[in-house]
């Protein structure tokens, strides 16, 4: 898939995630979903600046998330 979001900083996360095994789908927003099953939701057609830091805010919180479960 060429695109998954309007943003382009937001476009090089979530490439990054699919080569690390994660699977893009949409459904009105988008969504990246990890080997084990846990799952962030994002809008494809983000209106606010934020929402590049918001992304990579859940990313960092998710895969901690993943560590704690492995210790």
């Amino acid at each position: 898939m060429g695109r998954y979001t309007q943003c382009k900083e937001m476009n090089r996360v979530i490439t990054a995630l699919v080569k690390d095994g994660w699977v893009f789908s949409q459904n009105g927003h988008g969504r990246v979903t990890h080997p084990s099953g846990k799952y962030i939701t994002f809008s494809v057609t983000p209106s606010d600046k934020y929402a590049f830091k918001q992304l990579e805010r859940d990313v960092k919180r998710l895969l901690q998330q993943l560590e704690k479960q492995d210790d």
